[in-house]
């Protein structure tokens, strides 16, 4: 797997034996950044349940201006560390290693906010939809911020707060992106 397109582009994220990370394909993250746009240059993002990054990493090389990368796993977020020192990108990232709604309350507690969130959890745990309910969570999304979800096509329809606005959605095979865009007055 590698990155696609921007400054790190062709570089290749390491692959993690023997762990539960299932990393997006590379189509898929092709996919997304197109109907993103411009709207990853200088963006602040966060990236929740990261794995091995490859959204964050993305996002990086394609012009974000800082990304956040949370996982629960000590040796995911380790060798993502590792990776973003080989890419020379330590001073757009942060690793935290956390629970995503830990993530979600210290980062609102912080005060920290953000233009792009991607949500990729495990499969069919429902995940995003806890996450997207925490009182939280809209705080930390800017006015007209995106959410990037990724989904299995066969799971549990994810219920999504009315503030959160749906502005695509498509399936890739058993993958399904929704991207929306946070309305604070809905």
């Amino acid at each position: 797997m590698r990155i696609i397109a921007g400054r790190f582009r062709g570089l290749r994220l390491p692959a993690l034996r023997g762990s539960a990370v299932r990393p997006t394909a590379e189509r898929v993250r092709e996919a997304v950044f197109s109907m993103l746009g411009t709207e990853v240059v200088d963006a602040r993002v966060l990236d929740l349940f990261a794995g091995l990054g490859s959204f964050g990493l993305e996002a990086l090389s394609r012009g974000a201006v800082s990304v956040v990368f949370v996982d629960k796993d000590r040796k995911v977020t380790e060798r993502l560390a590792l990776t973003i020192k080989a890419f020379g990108a330590t001073d757009g990232a942060s690793v935290f290693t956390m629970d995503a709604f830990e993530a979600v309350r210290v980062f609102f507690r912080e005060g920290s906010k953000f233009d792009i969130v991607f949500l990729d959890p495990p499969y069919g745990d429902r995940l995003i939809s806890r996450v997207l309910s925490l009182r939280e969570f809209p705080g930390l999304v800017e006015p007209e911020g995106i959410v990037v979800t990724e989904r299995e096509t066969r799971g549990p329809e994810e219920r999504v707060p009315a503030s959160f606005r749906r502005v695509s959605s498509r399936k890739y095979g058993d993958t399904l992106i929704e991207v929306f865009r946070y309305e604070e007055s809905r």
